[in-house]
């Protein structure tokens, strides 16, 4: 597909007349992407509110999207900041439903997504809209007897850490489903980090044994791809035993419905790439895998 095929296929996703607003930027502004085999990259920034073309204040989330060349990287031609307002031409998005259908997907609602075509003013102040950001920054924590987890709200769960088999052990909990902004909490997910913690011993020996059940197989290959890249044999050949052995819980996620991710260090057995496993709620592994 040729640039002017993108630029056209991309407008045709959006309505053709602009208008102006006023949009507050989130914390995720100025990343790009784009597609195998695409030429333009789509940079966007998601949004906390904007005041419509009427002036009224839409407390919804959003985002602005459009599109940039290879050469426009730098600052991707709008230079847009997170956490920051602006007034803004803009066109709504229009979903084609039957571009949704031929892949089976629902149409999603995409009515406070804009294509930005340009940046009439910079760094304004609504009153409104500061009040929005000022919710956005209240910090918000939970203290128990594992200790401190404070919100990231950006990214929906409370972070910490907790004491793991002699260990500090990064932990992320989700945010309980439909806690609202500025009073949020991890119930859910604390009840089931109690519960993993208070059985740690047993549940890291658990979930070890179960990686290494799943990769030491997979271990093995590349132990001996790196003997014929190096041409020196390893000197300990990996078992089960010596593979839950050597990794190590480095994290700890956990979601409002109880299911968990423990991500362990390879100790380089698979040359530093992380270990993944999947808990179901009961408590019981379904996967394991190595990842980055």
């Amino acid at each position: 597909m040729s640039e002017t095929q993108e630029r056209r296929k991309f407008d045709e996703r959006h309505a053709s007349d602009a208008m102006q607003i006023t949009v507050l930027t989130g914390e995720h502004a100025g990343g790009a992407g784009k597609a195998g085999g695409e030429i333009l990259w789509t940079p966007s920034a998601n949004l906390l509110a904007y005041v419509d073309e009427h002036g009224e204040v839409v407390a919804e989330a959003g985002r602005l999207s459009w599109l940039a060349t290879e050469e426009q990287r730098d600052g991707w031609i709008h230079g847009i900041r997170s956490l920051t307002q602006y007034v803004v031409r803009v066109r709504r998005a229009t979903p084609d439903p039957a571009e949704y259908e031929k892949y089976g997907m629902p149409v999603p609602d995409l009515t406070h997504h804009f294509a930005l075509d340009e940046v009439v003013e910079r760094d304004v102040h609504v009153p409104e809209l500061d009040a929005r950001l000022a919710r956005r920054l209240e910090p918000v924590s939970i203290t128990n007897e594992l200790g401190t987890f404070a919100l990231d709200r950006s990214f929906g769960h409370f972070t910490g850490a907790v004491e793991w088999c002699g260990r500090a052990v990064g932990v992320s909990l989700d945010v309980d489903s439909g806690a609202t902004e500025g009073s949020e909490t991890c119930d859910a997910s604390l009840r089931r980090l109690e519960e993993c913690v208070a059985r740690a011993e047993a549940i890291d020996a658990e979930w070890r044994s179960y990686a290494a059940g799943k990769l030491t197989e997979l271990a093995r290959d590349w132990q001996a791809d790196a003997e014929d890249e190096e041409g020196e044999a390893d000197p300990e050949p990996i078992t089960h035993e010596s593979f839950a052995g050597r990794i190590r819980l480095g994290e700890l996620t956990i979601d409002c419905e109880g299911d968990i991710t423990p991500y362990y260090d390879d100790d380089d057995l698979f040359w530093g790439h992380v270990i993944v496993l999947d808990i179901g709620a009961d408590g019981v592994p379904t996967d394991a895998s190595i990842a980055g």
